[in-house]
């Protein structure tokens, strides 16, 4: 948001910048003035290109906005015509170009580079004011149009970088909820593992003790004999290796998932259909578990008003299906910058992590999907 913001904003400027530029051709070097020009609309072309269409290079693009406007400092002898006598109010068209340059400087180089960048464009601009082809001004009003820009600019790189800070903030804090509610359901998962056991024990080995203290004739004896073996059998399986505390089933993995949603995300319907069960390891039920919550808060966050929001929880033979769906906003998929987390890494990477597959469909204007999918044999 704040680069588009800022993309509007650079456009106007520059234009500014550019129509004074025209004003001023009769006292400059026309083909230094149009190398200079070209360069300047290249860059706010690059800026509003990434941060509107095709979200790649941006940091590229700001940095050219700021070392453009630098360069035109430091070379503006060279545009000046030395045959030209610049009027007494002249004040140069790349003026326009500094404020708004410094904003871009200090937002994208290191915090060492942006603050050295703040100092040095006002001192350039103190020099070349003062100069004869800045105008020849004096030097109290080159003084108060260079503490202005240094002003301004530090101002608006304040807000910028407070912003950010912020809602990194608001991220972490979205994060560490995912994380308590993935343990939660972990939690839960293992709760109702554990009652499944209980409910072993009381139905299997309770009922055979029944049997066995009843069992008068030799046929009941066989029967009470095959029940403990039968027994037995199933509290070892229940037992076995890949059913510790640490591990779970589907069932319990897809219920302990339904009411997590359910608290933390109400807004949305959940849907359990054709639930098997087999067991699966806690690393892979966590980052399941991650990515679907991760998938529920950016519809929350990001969607904006809808009428429809599901998650379909699907058990499959030798694995599960996930489904969140919502009707909102949507996006372009293909337009997320890879230094984005809430996508590739919270969701996509995540899954494929534990041999699993996520895709994402959505169009502006059209909802977004997120299927994740994970098999058991793969």
């Amino acid at each position: 948001m704040l680069g588009r913001i800022y993309s509007i904003a650079l456009t106007v400027v520059m234009t500014e910048a550019l129509v004074n530029g025209f004003a001023q051709l009769e006292f400059l070097d026309p083909v230094i003035f149009w190398v200079s020009a070209i360069a300047v609309t290249l860059a706010v072309l690059g800026v509003v290109g990434s941060q509107w269409f095709i979200p790649t290079q941006v940091d590229f693009w700001l940095r050219a906005v700021s070392i453009i406007s630098l360069v035109l400092v430091i070379s503006w002898p060279l545009h000046f015509d030395p045959e030209g006598r610049l009027p007494d109010t002249f004040q140069p068209w790349i003026w326009w170009t500094l404020g708004i340059s410094a904003v871009a400087a200090g937002t994208t180089f290191r915090f060492g580079v942006g603050v050295s960048y703040l100092i040095f464009l006002p001192l350039a601009w103190l020099f070349l004011k003062t100069s004869e082809f800045g105008g020849s001004a004096e030097i109290l009003i080159a003084i108060q149009e260079s503490l202005y820009l240094f002003i301004f600019a530090s101002i608006l790189v304040a807000m910028v970088l407070a912003l950010r800070w912020e809602a990194g903030k608001t991220d972490s804090a979205n994060q560490l909820a995912i994380s308590s509610a993935v343990e939660s359901a972990r939690v839960d998962a293992i709760e109702l593992e554990s009652s499944r056991l209980d409910a072993l024990v009381h139905d299997s080995v309770l009922t055979t003790m029944l049997v066995a203290s009843r069992a008068n004739s030799e046929s009941e004896v066989l029967a009470a004999q095959k029940m403990a073996k039968d027994a037995i059998e199933r509290l070892q399986n229940a037992g076995a290796p890949n059913q510790t505390a640490e591990n779970m089933t589907l069932a319990s993995f897809l219920s302990a998932l339904e009411l997590r949603i359910q608290e933390n995300a109400p807004e949305f319907s959940v849907v359990v259909d054709r639930v098997t069960d087999f067991p699966m390891t806690a690393e892979v039920a966590q980052a399941l578990a991650e990515a679907t919550l991760q998938a529920v808060d950016n519809s929350l966050k990001h969607a904006g008003n809808t009428s429809s929001r599901i998650v379909k929880l699907r058990g499959l033979p030798s694995g599960l299906k996930i489904v969140v769906t919502d009707d909102g906003r949507g996006f372009r998929p293909s337009q997320i910058p890879k230094n984005r987390i809430g996508i590739p890494a919270s969701i996509i990477s995540r899954v494929k992590n534990v041999g699993g597959r996520a895709f994402i469909q959505s169009a502006p204007g059209q909802g977004a999907t997120v299927v994740i999918e994970w098999d058991s044999h793969d």
